[in-house]
């Protein structure tokens, strides 16, 4: 079996690439487009793959791992691996779990991520009471999250608004793409501190509570923050110092942070390789890791890290791939053969509402009491429905499936 081509398309709020085969067997996976315009990469990681056998996994990704680097190129080279697994178990007749040690549990937790609760007791939750509200209908609906992360300071609009909280200092305020981070005053970190006791007020412990809080913290902030924070528990502070939109670790500063508090301290996502993983974890900078399997390399990778994480007693909560449902499918599988230190991994929502028209192989009520049944077709288990699925292709698109 040789690679014949390296296709993409635009379906929904993802690009989603199609790896092409002289057998007929094809690989499909995704790609999160709401960060990066990445099809131009594409050709460039193709014209170095055409010829192998897609089953050589490894020797594949060997080829392409030296051009790779933080995004847009680790989500091509990611997205790439994932669909070469899909064709190698297609090929093997065998799901993707099995070629990577086999499952040890038949669900897996996951949290909301981009999930949309069609509906929620308020459209728009404005205070962090009904904020609390809201999570506890994630966890009354059926597919019952037992896990739910919160958008919080950096990452909601209430702490950009000066007129809504006034607790940042402005001139350093840049909106998601934060410059330089930005100092707390007094009043900052009070409403912060209050902004969690109120939604635990409401929520209490009925459901796990995550923090995305950030990159933008000072050091000094988010330790005192984070020691504020401790006496409710929290499952974890995500991205205090770096994160999303920084190409770098800091694990130096995040092992500080880290030392000092008992609430967990999290991050990740940005992260491509392995190898930028090692200060993290061998030096114990956080407590949960957090990769995104369409930016580190793929889910060998994820369950690489998942592994030597746990040798180091770090636990492990994988990003999610937004939209869609092939990252989706490529997570459950490669979260099914984790160690104990897996928590949970980000839900990715299946947005939009058309995407379960358009594929076939999920099972029906897949998602229930906070965890993704595990299928077992061959592959990562989900095809596309292509008379349906053309119906969402642009005219640029229009020969993905040819």
């Amino acid at each position: 079996m040789k690679i014949t081509d390296v296709k993409s398309a635009v379906i929904g709020n993802n690009i989603v690439i199609r790896v092409v085969t002289d057998k007929g067997i094809d690989g499909y996976s995704q790609i999160e487009s709401n960060k990066d315009y990445v099809q131009p990469v594409i050709p460039h990681f193709k014209s170095m793959i055409l010829g192998c056998d897609p089953t050589n996994v490894e020797d594949v990704l060997r080829r392409m791992r030296r051009a790779g680097a933080f995004k847009p190129w680790g989500k091509v080279f990611s997205s790439i691996e994932m669909a070469l697994w899909d064709i190698a178990g297609k090929e093997a007749g065998l799901p993707v779990y099995k070629l990577m040690g086999g499952k040890v549990r038949d669900k897996v937790r996951v949290y909301n991520g981009s999930f949309r609760d069609p509906n929620p007791p308020h459209a728009v939750a404005d205070t962090p009471e009904k904020i609390g509200e809201n999570i506890l209908h994630l966890n009354e609906i059926p597919e019952g999250f037992t896990i739910v992360k919160v958008a919080s300071f950096w990452h909601t609009p209430y702490y950009k608004e000066e007129d809504a909280y006034n607790t940042y200092y402005p001139e350093n305020a840049g909106g998601m793409h934060i410059r330089s981070g930005s100092l707390l005053t007094e009043a900052a970190f009070n409403k912060s501190v209050d902004f969690v006791a109120r939604i635990k007020k409401v929520v209490g412990d009925r459901v796990g509570l995550a923090l995305d809080i950030g990159p933008g913290f000072m050091p000094t902030d988010i330790i005192r923050l984070a020691k504020a924070l401790e006496p409710y528990h929290l499952l974890w502070l995500e991205d205090t110092i770096a994160g999303d939109y920084t190409p770098y670790t800091m694990a130096s500063v995040y092992r500080d942070v880290t030392a000092s508090t008992s609430t967990p301290i999290h991050t990740g996502e940005q992260i491509f390789l392995r190898q930028n993983f090692m200060d993290l974890i061998e030096t114990r900078a956080v407590d949960v890791v957090g990769p995104d399997p369409a930016d580190v390399g793929g889910i060998a990778e994820l369950k690489w890290i998942a592994e030597y994480a746990d040798l180091h007693g770090i636990l492990m909560a994988p990003h999610g791939t937004f939209d869609g449902v092939f990252g989706m499918a490529a997570l459950t599988h490669v979260c099914s053969t984790m160690p104990q230190n897996y928590i949970a991994y980000e839900f990715p929502g299946i947005n939009p509402g058309f995407w379960m028209d358009i594929v076939e192989g999920v099972p029906d009520n897949f998602l229930r009491d906070g965890h993704v049944k595990v299928w077992d077709k061959p592959g990562i288990g989900v095809t596309f429905n292509i008379a349906k699925a053309e119906k969402h292709l642009s005219a640029q698109d229009k020969d993905f499936f040819m």
